[in-house]
């Protein structure tokens, strides 16, 4: 699974940080520098920012989301990810042209499913405004196809 960071990105851990590193020196200096103030409380604001200023999916989708990023970000998956065997009724796969479908999520509901795509789609160059009607086609069991060839399904398990 490394392709997607590989692939996608040429930003490596520390530049990411980076990124986020002064958000985290305001938010601190905002906040006072205490014991207390530790970034797992800025990730939590945030997330009631995401519910406050209704973020598809609420805080809920906003945290799921960012986890998925992070994984795809590191350029490696979790250990064990590889061998976890699917257990909900519905899988989201995608794969590099002509390559082997790999596992990016799965459970009980298509739409949520569906959803576990969106950051890759947006990434192999869908638009963000077109998700929604993407997440029908791959709820339909349409498989969708980027410009540069990634493909993208959701599949009941039992087709695995």
């Amino acid at each position: 699974m490394d392709f997607i960071a590989v692939v996608w990105s040429d930003k490596t851990t520390p530049d990411r940080a980076d990124r986020a590193r002064k958000a985290w020196a305001l938010y601190q200096s905002e906040n006072g520098v205490e014991a207390e103030n530790r970034i797992e409380d800025l990730i939590s604001d945030l997330l009631h920012l995401a519910e406050v200023d209704e973020h598809p999916g609420g805080a809920e989708g906003v945290a799921a989301r960012a986890s998925r990023n992070y994984e795809a970000e590191t350029g490696t998956w979790p250990e064990g990810w590889a061998e976890a065997e699917p257990t909900g009724r519905f899988v989201a796969q995608m794969r590099q042209a002509g390559g082997v479908w790999s596992t990016v999520g799965d459970g009980d509901d298509r739409r949520t499913v569906a959803g576990f795509l969106w950051k890759a789609m947006q990434i192999a160059g869908f638009r963000f405004s077109e998700l929604a009607a993407h997440s029908e086609d791959l709820m339909q069991g349409r498989v969708l196809t980027s410009n540069d060839g990634f493909e993208f399904r959701v599949i009941p398990r039992d087709e695995l």
